[in-house]
């Protein structure tokens, strides 16, 4: 998708928000040429307050989603400055609750080196990264009872196994954005830390039984290859979840 095509996807979807806290969009991507405001750069920050831990695999079919586990939640910051540059302290989040804040999430490797969002098989390229991949600031009082602006992920899922990163990109359009070829201007960025995605198979097959044939008992570290199940929703989840965010809950580990 280009990045008219987001821009554009963007703009109707946040034109309809009044009265909505959050914005989920689906399947969209930012486009190459995509350029960062350096002169921003130091005015806004990221923070991963919700880390990914795990995943399952959801293969290449469209009915086996498989969530990432616990669901990454992204707070921005902002920071008043002047005319020199000079840091005033922090800008009050109330006043910063707009649509037309929003955070693009891209699949890395876990070393931060390289996108991981296709996989490329000429003449076809499929995404590997599945879900809303473009969310919008909700106004949130986490467990403590601080109020801040919180970025949620909460239907990303990964086609293939390994170990990856997310990478979130803060973009602020403006009503000069919203025309053809527009490019978008990135503000801010922060990588997730890496974790693990499944196979969807319980066993690992060939490893398994070799190691197996050679002792009188299944090794237990086999089972770190394993999907460990889902975790029970953390207090952040829940807390938000209590305020109207749409994200999943479970009270225990499935």
């Amino acid at each position: 998708m280009s990045g008219g095509g987001l821009i554009a996807t963007v703009w109707e979807v946040a034109g309809g928000l009044s009265g909505q806290k959050s914005l989920h969009t689906s399947q969209q991507s930012l486009r190459s040429d995509t350029t960062i405001d350096y002169h921003a750069v130091g005015s806004y920050r990221l923070e991963v307050c919700q880390q990914p831990l795990h995943a399952r695999m959801c293969g290449f079919g469209e009915k086996d989603r498989r969530p990432i586990d616990p669901p990454p939640i992204v707070q921005l910051f902002v920071q008043k400055r002047d005319a020199d540059g000079n840091d005033l302290g922090p800008i009050d989040v109330q006043t910063l609750q707009n649509p037309f804040f929003v955070l693009h999430v891209t699949l890395w490797s876990a070393e931060m080196d390289e996108e991981r969002n296709i996989i490329s098989n000429p003449p076809k390229c499929t995404r590997v990264l599945m879900g809303s991949l473009v969310s919008s600031p909700s106004l949130l009082k986490n467990p403590q009872g601080q109020q801040g602006l919180y970025f949620a992920f909460p239907d990303l899922s990964i086609r293939t196994e390994g170990r990856y990163t997310l990478k979130f990109s803060l973009i602020k359009l403006t009503s000069n954005d919203f025309v053809t070829d527009a490019k978008a201007n990135v503000i801010a960025q922060v990588f997730s830390e890496p974790f693990m995605v499944y196979s969807a198979k319980k066993v690992i097959d060939k490893l398994e039984i070799v190691v197996s044939s050679y002792l009188p008992t299944n090794p237990s570290f086999l089972f770190n290859f394993q999907f460990p199940g889902m975790t029970e929703s953390t207090e952040l989840s829940k807390a938000f979840a209590r305020q109207g965010l749409k994200i999943p809950i479970r009270n225990d580990g499935q």
